[in-house]
């Protein structure tokens, strides 16, 4: 927490833990409001201020940061995910198996 021009400053490590976030879960949520703001879309989050070098929010924009994270539903930030889940993976893989099989199938069956 830093004091600057009368206004507290708390870093982004200190506001997810009093929103009750992961910090790494915040960092990501910044990244992608910061993508959104930069495509020309409204965030969700209020923009940080950089101190040293380092980001951090003034105390009164707490209660917006949680509010904004509130707000999102799941699948909202999906065009904005860049790693792709475990499970659209094995999707994938299950469907080009499948095709493959498939595949072999419709030969087997002529050969016969």
């Amino acid at each position: 927490m830093k004091r600057k021009d009368g206004e507290l400053y708390y870093k982004v490590q200190e506001v997810a833990y009093l929103i009750n976030l992961s910090p790494k879960t915040l960092f990501n949520l910044i990244k992608i409001d910061r993508q959104m703001k930069e495509n020309g879309e409204d965030g969700f989050l209020p923009n940080p201020t950089k101190i040293n070098n380092v980001q951090h929010f003034k105390q009164s924009q707490v209660k917006e940061i949680r509010a904004g994270i509130a707000k999102l539903k799941r699948g909202d930030l999906k065009q904005y995910r860049t790693k792709e889940t475990t499970y659209q993976k094995l999707k994938q893989e299950n469907e080009e198996l499948e095709k493959k099989l498939a595949r072999l199938e419709g030969i087997k069956s002529e050969n016969h």
